[in-house]
């Protein structure tokens, strides 16, 4: 199963968007490295073919695409598959590339083809027609392209370093693969990416991968790659301890006690800098058309006891949209169970006692969502279930299959537990705003819309000052808590389970697992 590029970009994986540096681990003793450096990696979703519009956005993360820029811990990206990027004024960006880049099927990336592959996506990827409408791009010199927008976009190089926006790939092969007719399988011949792993072979189990060495930047350091493609997360973790896999993605939390002690197994974590689990209150459907309920759902939430208790301190308590060590982060969630209380009143929805809440003869009972390839979302669900029950509030859990599909359906929700990020996969803090809360985004799953809230994340949009935009961001978070349209459950401390080869694994920024240098430490 795969998900969309934009809510994978947001998150998904990601718990998308946590900067993180591997610095801690469960297990035994430390073992040495042997034999040739390879890798096999064992993911909970599968990757259905190379299609860049369908299924590009897979590709940075496993080392056969690249981006125009790099997503940093930082926060600023920097170069990738460019030398450089310059904003000669706020509507202009000149991209230089890299001397030397070549499709893997020897095709060279020229500023002709960059120039013919942004304007390709402008047209087809509503990701980045969404983030830059009006914008186009040319050819200005052999290595060159000049970025032109309708309005200032100070968030450009975020924008180039995200999966979902521009996957670099031979457009003009695509085409002409796209104009043939010819089914999605035939991409794995056709070579169009820059990577440095090629894909040898896919199909539902496994994507197999071989280094080139013809990459721009080198010869990759792994001899061999392959992904295989494991829905549960026990066998995933069991496949690692049995020697068929280096390192599980998406491990749940759960895991790490598990594991202490272990020689042939590894919980390996990082650090947290953003809210991984988005809590969604569909407000297309009762009882969450209801502000007051929202409100009161989310302070009925004990944010430190999933964290510390719930979490074993693997999670850092969620105080809002963001981590508080933005510099414009507001705290906007707190654990407020009177006050909860108080706003179900209002809302006409009593208890007698220890009873359910009632209105007319209805119990308060709501539907929520998870789904199974981020386990964590069923522990988080049980225990916001028996945190809200305390408040009279019935929840019934029910896991899907395909969280987006589920939540993109306008109503037959109410509420859902999803990996979702609130800073982009490229460090951008205005695209998600745009896509999760905006009248009509993309990815507006909850329904929100309000014209005082989009009214701030436009002028955000085009705002250049670093002060100013501070503060906007800090209007736009005090408007969303106030109204209940968006909360989050925690902040995971992003990890994997290694084997012991791999028990120095540095977990990495933005789940871009594999990349040139990636080998055993």
């Amino acid at each position: 199963m795969s998900r969309r590029s934009l809510v994978h970009r947001l998150a998904a994986c990601a718990v998308v968007l946590t900067f993180a540096a591997g610095c801690a681990t469960t297990g035994g003793s430390e073992p040495a490295p042997a034999g040739p450096p390879t890798l096999t990696l064992a993911t909970g979703f599968a990757i259905e073919d190379l299609d860049p519009l369908e299924s590009g956005y897979w590709g940075p993360e496993f080392g056969y695409v690249e981006l125009l820029m790099r997503p940093e811990r930082g926060g600023d990206p920097t170069p990738w598959v460019l030398q450089a990027l310059t904003a000669p004024s706020p509507t202009t960006w000149v991209l230089r590339l890299r001397e030397g880049v070549t499709f893997q099927n020897g095709t060279a990336l020229t500023g002709a083809a960059l120039a013919d592959l942004l304007t390709f996506q402008l047209a087809e990827n509503p990701d980045l027609v969404a983030a830059l409408t009006g914008a186009t791009a040319a050819a200005t010199g052999p290595l060159e392209v000049t970025l032109t927008t309708a309005r200032p976009a100070p968030n450009v190089p975020a924008i180039l370093a995200d999966e979902s926006m521009v996957p670099v790939y031979d457009v003009a092969a695509y085409r002409a693969h796209r104009d043939s007719g010819a089914p999605a399988a035939d991409l794995l011949t056709a070579g169009l990416y820059t990577g440095p792993y090629v894909v040898d072979s896919l199909d539902g189990a496994t994507m197999q991968l071989s280094p080139r060495a013809d990459h721009w930047g080198g010869e990759p350091a792994l001899d061999d790659l392959t992904l295989r493609f494991v829905p549960e997360a026990g066998a995933r973790i069991q496949a690692v301890q049995a020697g068929e896999a280096d390192i599980a993605l998406y491990p749940p939390t759960a895991t790490a006690r598990t594991l202490t002690g272990r020689d042939d197994s590894y919980y390996v974590t990082g650090a947290a800098t953003g809210p991984t689990f988005a809590f969604e209150l569909n407000q297309r459907e009762a009882p969450f058309d209801d502000e007051r309920v929202r409100r009161a759902v989310y302070a009925g939430v004990d944010y430190p006891e999933l964290a510390d208790e719930v979490m074993n301190g693997l999670y850092s308590a969620a105080t809002g949209l963001y981590a508080e060590s933005r510099p414009w982060a507001e705290r906007t969630q707190t654990f407020d169970a009177a006050r909860a209380g108080a706003l179900l009143d209002e809302a006409g929805w009593t208890r007698t006692g220890d009873g359910p809440r009632t209105r007319e003869g209805r119990e308060l009972r709501f539907t929520m969502l998870t789904y199974p390839q981020q386990p964590d979302a069923d522990t988080l669900g049980l225990a916001v279930q028996a945190q809200l029950a305390r408040l009279g509030v019935g929840v019934d859990i029910r896991q899907v299959p395909d969280i987006e599909d589920a939540v993109d359906a306008p109503t037959g929700w109410q509420a859902a537990i999803r990996g979702q990020g609130f800073i982009s996969f490229g460090g951008d803090y205005l695209t998600p705003l745009t896509n999760l809360l905006r009248t009509g985004g993309p990815a507006n799953h909850t329904g929100t819309s309000d014209a005082e809230l989009d009214g701030l994340i436009a002028e955000l949009a085009v705002t250049t000052d670093t002060a100013a935009r501070d503060d906007l961001l800090r209007r736009i978070q005090t408007l969303v808590s106030s109204r209940g349209y968006y909360g989050y459950l925690g902040m995971r401390l992003p990890a994997v389970v290694t084997g012991p080869e791999w028990r120095n694994y540095p977990v990495p920024i933005s789940n871009l697992w594999v990349d040139a240098r990636t080998a055993p430490a």
